[in-house]
């Protein structure tokens, strides 16, 4: 993939497209994929030739990964403001409201740097990274990139599971991987060790989330 830098919007420049050389501009996308899909920079090599960014990728899928990070630099585009609009202001009105009462905030009790590996059966290319979150709500997983997305996963590709609809929860595995394995009605859900370690805390303890698991469904049976 050939990328100029006046192709490259603002959110991943962080200035005029006219002020940066291709090297800058690759180093910008670099640092940018990074901040946002740190899986997917791994996979990619971005270097400026000449007047442009080129990006280049191995392995089973790369016209996929190419893809996704062609969608990533374009996700910006659809924020960013493209024209202005006058209104009469006689044509709004502004009516004061009570405030509702806030409801409990959902604490959060645990937050791991967990992989993905779909149950029963799992490809490699299904497999992702990101980070798992327990409330005393629910079990929130936040992918950081993947190359394929399940149809039943949230826009983003998580999974919002609330604690209510667990069935059962014990330690399996992946391979040689120590995984959690959450049983939703008629689905199981698969997350093991991450790739490497990441930030101390967190670290992923599959006995750390049986435990916990565990003591929320003893307080709320």
């Amino acid at each position: 993939m050939r990328l100029r830098p006046s192709q490259l919007g603002f959110w991943v420049l962080g200035t005029s497209a006219d002020l940066v050389s291709a090297e800058e501009a690759a180093r910008a996308v670099r640092d940018y994929v990074r901040r946002k899909r740190a899986g997917l920079a791994e996979a990619l090599r971005i270097e400026p030739r000449g007047e442009v960014v080129v990006v280049r990728t191995e392995g089973e899928y790369p016209a996929q990964m190419l893809r996704e990070l062609k969608d990533l630099l374009d996700a910006g585009r659809r924020l960013h403001p493209t024209a202005e609009i006058e209104v009469d202001p006689g044509e709004f009105t502004i009516e004061v409201v009570e405030q509702p009462p806030e409801g409990p905030e959902e604490g959060e009790l645990l937050r791991s740097r967990v992989r993905y590996f779909p149950h029963p059966v799992c490809e490699w290319f299904e497999v992702s990274t990101g980070y798992l979150t327990l409330t005393e709500r629910r079990v929130l997983f936040e992918p950081e990139w993947q190359i394929t997305r399940e149809e039943d996963a949230g826009p983003e590709g998580e999974h919002r599971i609330p604690l209510a609809s667990v069935e059962r929860f014990w330690r399996g595995q992946w391979w040689d991987v120590p995984c959690l394995m959450l049983q939703v009605r008629q689905r199981v859900y698969r997350y093991g060790w991450p790739d490497r370690r990441g930030e101390l805390e967190t670290i992923f303890d599959v006995d750390e989330w049986l435990a916990k698991l565990g003591s929320i469904f003893e307080q709320h049976p």
